[in-house]
């Protein structure tokens, strides 16, 4: 069980959250990279909708299969269509392209290594709550490190490492976080999602989104075109998403445009923790992405704070090594610098969506009417063309819905 090769860093999971953290960690580490599927890219648990700014951040990763200009937001029979300028503000993605490009950009890097169809377990997980419970009083204590046991399904072998540093990159169900206890109080959304082809009536160049309470009760629903005949049609929802996205595509009339004589070719579903409070460092332990809720609240999107985030997480990596080789003692306190340093990136606009997402929840379609018919008797678009951002939506939606539902100013 024992393994002869040593890692400064071991990543648990090989998504981009995990590959663009090892791809930014110094070239004099020795990084692994551990994913638990047999090929990167799956399963595919996204709807691929990503802004220029994300893409940025990504790297701009191969994998574009469509680009649009802006979106129509539908509830009931009102309507707003905003970016309907011809300017370009979001490309559809073919995530299992996106996601193996970003992963071959990584690996590229002599420094990291990748073991595909395996498991990363915290072995030494079962310390006990007294000791948790004072890790942060005791000196000694503080520098306690977890080690990691490896199960490689390909070939049926147990590895046993004790890399300084443990990133969990593992996604929502994050079994790194989950064996620490590190995941505070979070709402786990379900996303579904049917890809269609031989779609015959869709406009490529915008998206449909659906804040309609008669499809999705906490979330909404979509249609995504991924070019000239084929979309995806999702949906979120805290429950029954899967029967909800049904009811969509057979009641809903512009769905039934849309799709006639469609056919479904690729079914996917995924969950999305919408939250705040999780732990990201504990001792030598430390999460990134949907692992650690580092998703806008509103979208339920984590690809461009999870890209942001990575690479804080390895710009803290990188300046605990420093400090470790000019200082023999130091501590793995300093890992706790990262919290702060995404915190204080993404925090506020988390802590905004996560007040309009329970605010939108509380809305009924009347209230979600009266907003779009607001935009657009009071000639906002222009004003939400100029100021929205895909990656902040929580500040000029709260404008928003505060000047329509509360007349205040905006």
């Amino acid at each position: 069980m024992e393994n002869s090769q040593k890692y400064d860093v071991i990543i648990v999971g090989g998504g981009p959250a995990g590959f663009i953290t090892a791809e930014n960690i110094k070239k004099d580490l020795n990084v692994l990279v551990v994913e638990e599927h047999q090929s990167i890219g799956v399963p595919l648990q996204c709807a691929g909708l990503l802004s220029k700014q994300c893409s940025k951040e990504l790297g701009n990763p191969k994998g574009i299969v469509n680009k649009v200009n802006g979106a129509n937001i539908f509830c009931e029979n009102h309507k707003v269509t905003v970016g309907d300028d011809g300017q370009t503000r979001a490309m559809v993605y073919e995530r299992k392209e996106m996601d193996k490009d970003i992963a071959k950009r990584a690996l590229k890097n002599n420094n990291v290594n990748l073991m595909l169809k395996s498991h990363g377990k915290i072995l030494n997980a079962n310390i006990t709550n007294n000791i948790t419970n004072n890790i942060e009083n005791n000196a000694n204590i503080t520098n306690f490190k977890y080690n990691v046991e490896i199960k490689n399904n390909l070939k049926d072998e147990k590895y046993l490492f004790s890399p300084e540093i443990i990133v969990g990159a593992d996604g929502v169900k994050s079994g790194v976080g989950k064996s620490l206890d590190m995941h505070k109080k979070r709402q786990i959304v379900t996303g579904v999602q049917i890809e269609y082809a031989n779609v015959t009536n869709i406009d490529s160049d915008f998206v449909n989104v659906f804040y309609d309470k008669r499809y999705s009760k906490n979330f909404f629903t979509w249609i995504i075109p991924t070019g000239k005949d084929r979309v995806r049609v999702g949906m979120c929802d805290t429950s029954n998403a899967l029967n909800k996205l049904n009811n969509f595509i057979n009641t809903n009339e512009n769905a039934k445009e849309i799709l006639k004589g469609a056919t479904p070719v690729e079914y996917s579903i995924g969950a999305i923790p919408i939250g705040y409070n999780s732990k990201s460092v504990l001792n030598n332990v430390m999460l990134v992405g949907d692992a650690v809720n580092q998703v806008k609240p509103l979208s339920g999107g984590g690809l461009y704070f999870g890209a942001k985030c990575a690479k804080l997480c390895a710009k803290t990596i990188n300046n605990y090594y420093n400090n470790t080789t000019n200082n023999d003692n130091a501590s793995l306190d300093y890992l706790k610098v990262y919290e702060d340093l995404w915190k204080s990136e993404i925090g506020k606009e988390i802590n905004y969506g996560l007040k309009m997402n329970y605010l939108m929840n509380k809305l009924n379609n009347k209230n979600i009417s009266r907003i779009l018919k607001y935009v657009n008797d009071k000639n906002l678009v222009d004003y939400i063309n100029a100021n929205g951002k895909m990656d902040e939506p929580s500040v000029i939606l709260k404008k928003i819905v505060e000047a329509s539902l509360f007349g205040k100013k905006i």
